[in-house]
């Protein structure tokens, strides 16, 4: 095992200086929850919610881990406030062995306290003492026992290659599955650990070491005391960690990775520096906390965690095979990277009063993400990437079952429901919008306030739409309102009027045939137009059913864009005679913009506003863009055709199609990648692969992909890693029972993160009914771990001719399934059937609702499914005829050509 330097040893003399006098300015800091009552101190009406009689105002935790165990010990001291007299209290401690509990009072008068469950669901247990006491301060001491979870939430153990570890995931309500605790987001309280674990082991929390003891074969590391932090963001690991220092962040850090992994470390170490610096500038406020480590978690249920001074990262987005790592692998680490840094101010220096406001924490952090690593890494094109991220949250805003971002959230409320694509996306898409109508500047100078305001406290979103509006003068307060407190996504129709104004209509925009429901925005509407060759930008707040502009010029125009650099978060659609003149010129408009119509148009046809005709009108022309994020979008409309429209009868049509609208562009970028290619152009070759290579089976790629594939088995490091998982999986499709055995035996040996995952995406693209039963079979097996299995049947479920196999195998293999599963994962499994026929859809959803296996998020996730494949019956109904018709007239052009 390799010996590795603790933090604490790495640090210059300067260092600890300047950590000691950020603690003693932070001991100040400290004393503001006894000096002013909180704004949220009222108590809660929420029977489920803990109330504010006593509370916490600081919480040690000492814990007894060995990873090779399959239990622990620990105690909690807890410094309480009692704000009136009181008997008894409640405090969180779900599947914990309760020993004794003492509550001790400054002269050191101590008395026993009885602990009992009161809702073992959400781990609510009540203390109480033998007699009443008074107002003031106390010392709670309780002693329990616990097993690691096995599901990656709470304070877990895994193995990897061999080693077991620990780690923890926390948010949102699972701290209370490690220790007892207040654990609720309004409480922030400093916390101190102090962890015994065998002494060849590494032990990493939040803050950094304060001194070590040793006992034999085991030690015992004191950490620091933390800044208010709430519970969700305590965090710790146990096991053979290996270090790599990261160079120039304000405050130390390190690339922490199990043991062997170091070398992958490098890209994530390269990046941390720069990004962390444009955060403390754009915010003008330096890092809060006293370290800044990563560390990689080989089995892991989210992407990533902001725990304050000790990121958590699923260890194939952390750890890197290469410099030559995929372009959007390195692009999903720095736009993270930023992300969880960015959430060290939104989240953790100022966090949501309660998860209501979990849009806050997210679409903020995603936002000012986008923006930090655009500027520092322009090649990434993020700007384009976040576009489209953002139209996918209006995809699913669209459906009618939707809620507002923003919405009442109780205790029982299952949180896993909360972090969906509308909370990051569509957040983000309206902070993106408000920033374009206010300006940069003032955008971060009333960051600056809010952050200024509210730092160690708690806020509701009231609070930044206020500093807002403070700062520009505009109603920014009802503008964000309208978008935030009400679901849906605005249509705005433009058309000219005879006079020349512009009239500016709004609707809440639905799907075909789905009902018309009721809502009206404030808009900020930016649009773009063009006169004799000049671009004009003109702003337009758009608050009435109907509204009438006058604009000098206007009615010449050659063309109108309704959404400029498509800031807004609306669809739009023009009248006919408007929509001619931008379909001439379409060509003009940035990349970002080219890339929004595309999306604009696929959206009114699935609105039914335009016919399949003129959709691929759209689609065709737009194939022969050269811009790569355009391609992209044109393969995935391509691809959309498949399941709705095409049947056997027409399945030739559409080939031919397919192959003539994406070949040409595969041909021109290249079967492998050129040394002086743009980065962006390597995902595009994926996709494009992907597209024609399974059902397509175009020879020159299926050839091309099973020499990558054998190179592979031979020696990954022989094929340039953004092909591998493409070539390893196509052959899979079109493979046989020895690859199957090949790619298993490659598995069982170690490899790096980003190879391993590639490998289960290939375990789950066979073809052949047999060997995909034998990759599910397989699946269940230790061989996959608990984040990974459910990968398989999902890629097996996307197969049209395998389908029925897997929504079998998912009901024949239920209990394995749910005891292995992580529960936000089971919740999910709908998609295994998101894409089939209503015969064996509705099998898996009878099957997923009834009682003994339906969740709140397993219901809101099969609605949603539901409402998309109406919408998808309702357009094959409608368009069918006209989608087919234009392949067949398509291919008997091409043929005469």
């Amino acid at each position: 095992m390799s010996s590795h330097p603790r933090l604490d040893s790495l640090m210059t003399p300067c260092v600890i200086s300047r950590m000691h006098l950020c603690l003693r300015r932070l001991g100040a800091l400290l004393l503001l929850p006894l000096l002013s009552p909180s704004p949220y101190a009222a108590e809660s009406v929420d029977p489920l919610r803990l109330t504010r009689e006593v509370v916490p105002v600081a919480q040690s935790v000492e814990l007894t881990l060995d990873p090779a165990k399959d239990d622990y010990a620990g105690r909690v001291l807890v410094d309480l406030h009692a704000n009136q007299p009181f008997k008894s209290f409640r405090l969180h401690a779900q599947d914990l062995v309760l020993g004794t509990a003492t509550l001790a009072n400054n002269d050191g008068d101590s008395v026993p306290l009885t602990a009992e469950v009161t809702n073992a669901k959400h781990g609510l247990v009540t203390l109480t003492a033998p007699r009443e006491l008074g107002a003031g301060q106390y010392r709670l001491t309780i002693d329990y026992t616990a097993r690691y979870t096995r599901d990656g939430l709470g304070l877990y153990k895994t193995v990897s290659r061999g080693d077991p570890y620990l780690f923890t995931q926390l948010q949102d309500t699972h701290a209370r599955r490690a220790f007892p605790c207040w654990d609720e987001p309004s409480f922030k309280i400093p916390w101190q650990l102090t962890l015994t674990v065998p002494a060849g082991l590494e032990a990493v929390t939040n803050a950094a070491v304060a001194y070590e003891t040793r006992d034999g074969d085991w030690k015992t590391i004191h950490f620091g005391r933390t800044p208010p932090m709430q519970s969700y963001i305590v965090a710790l690991a146990v096991g053979p960690f290996e270090y790599v220092p990261v160079p120039g962040l304000s405050v130390p850090g390190r690339i922490i990775t199990p043991k062997g992994q170091s070398a992958l470390a490098a890209e994530a170490a390269k990046v941390a520096a720069p990004i962390l610096a444009r955060l403390e500038e754009y915010f003008g406020i330096p890092y809060p906390y006293a370290k800044l480590d990563q560390i990689a978690v080989p089995e892991y249920v989210y992407g990533a965690m902001e725990n304050a001074g000790l990121i958590t990262w699923v260890d194939r987005g952390l750890l890197l095979d290469s410099a030559k790592a995929p372009f959007t692998t390195r692009r999903w680490l720095a736009t993270t990277t930023a992300h969880e840094m960015a959430h060290m101010w939104y989240g953790n220096l100022v966090t949501m009063a309660w998860w209501d406001d979990l849009w806050l924490n997210e679409s903020t952090a995603d936002w000012i993400a986008g923006r930090i690593v655009e500027h520092q890494y322009p090649e990434f094109r993020v700007k384009i990437s976040e576009s489209r991220g953002v139209k996918s949250a209006m995809r699913t805003d669209a459906l009618p079952s939707v809620t507002a971002i923003r919405r009442k959230v109780t205790a029982e409320t299952d949180l896993a429901q909360l972090a969906d694509v509308l909370t990051y996306n569509k957040g983000k898409g309206i902070l993106d919008m408000v920033e374009n109508w206010i300006g940069p500047e003032q955008f971060r100078a009333a960051m600056r306030t809010y952050f200024l305001k509210h730092r160690w406290g708690n806020t509701v979103a009231n609070d930044l739409w206020d500093a807002f509006s403070a700062t520009s003068g505009d109603d920014i307060t009802g503008m964000l309102a309208s978008f935030i407190e009400q679901p849906g996504v605005p249509l705005v129709s433009v058309a000219l009027e005879a006079d020349g104004q512009l009239r500016l209509t709004q609707r809440r925009f639905n799907n075909l045939g789905d009902p018309q429901l009721p809502g009206q925005w404030r808009i900020p509407v930016i649009l773009n137009w063009s006169r004799h060759g000049e671009i004009h930008r003109e702003r337009i707040l758009f608050t009435e059913s109907t509204q009438l502009v006058r604009i000098p010029g206007l009615a010449e125009a050659d063309w109108i864009y309704p959404n400029s650099d498509e800031s807004g978060y609306y669809r739009w659609s023009l009248s006919p005679e408007l929509n001619a003149r931008l379909a001439r010129q379409a060509a003009l408009l940035a990349p970002i913009e080219r890339v929004g119509l595309l999306d604009n148009v696929s959206a009114l046809f699935s609105a039914g506003l335009i016919d399949g005709n003129d959709y691929l009108a759209y689609v065709t022309a737009f194939a022969r863009d050269l811009d790569p994020d355009v391609n992209a979008v044109v393969s995935g409309s391509v691809a959309g055709l498949d399941n709705t429209f095409i049947n056997d009868a027409s399945r030739e049509a559409y080939h031919a199609y397919r192959r003539a609208i994406l070949r040409p562009i595969l041909d021109r970028l290249g079967f492998q990648p050129k040394p002086d290619e743009p980065a962006s152009h390597g995902p595009l070759r994926v996709t494009l692969y992907g597209a024609l290579g399974y059902t397509g089976a175009d020879p020159a790629i299926v050839a091309e992909c099973r020499r990558l594939a054998a190179l592979c088995l031979a020696n990954p490091a022989q094929v340039d890693p953004t092909l591998r998982g493409t070539a390893l999986s196509i052959t899979a499709y079109h493979g046989d029972a020895a690859y199957l055995a090949a790619l298993q035996a490659l598995f069982e040996k170690p490899q790096t993160p980003a190879f391993r995952s590639s490998l289960i995406g290939a375990l789950g693209s066979f073809h052949e009914p047999a060997l995909a039963r034998e990759a599910l079979a397989w699946s269940l097996t230790p061989a996959m771990n608990s984040t990974e299995f459910l990968r398989v049947v999902n890629r097996v479920g996307g197969d049209p001719d395998l389908r029925e196999l897997a929504v079998a195998w998912v009901m024949e293999h239920w209990d394995a399934i749910a005891a292995k599963a992580p529960p936000e994962y089971t919740a999910e499994l709908i998609n295994v059937a998101a894409s089939a026929e209503p015969p064996l859809f509705n099998q898996l959803k009878a099957f997923l609702l009834d009682p003994a296996r339906k969740t709140e998020f397993s219901e809101v996730n099969i609605t949603k499914a539901s409402e998309r494949l109406a919408l998808r019956l309702r357009l094959r109904a409608k368009e069918q005829a006209n989608i087919v018709k234009y392949l067949e007239t398509f291919a008997g052009q091409t043929a005469k050509d």
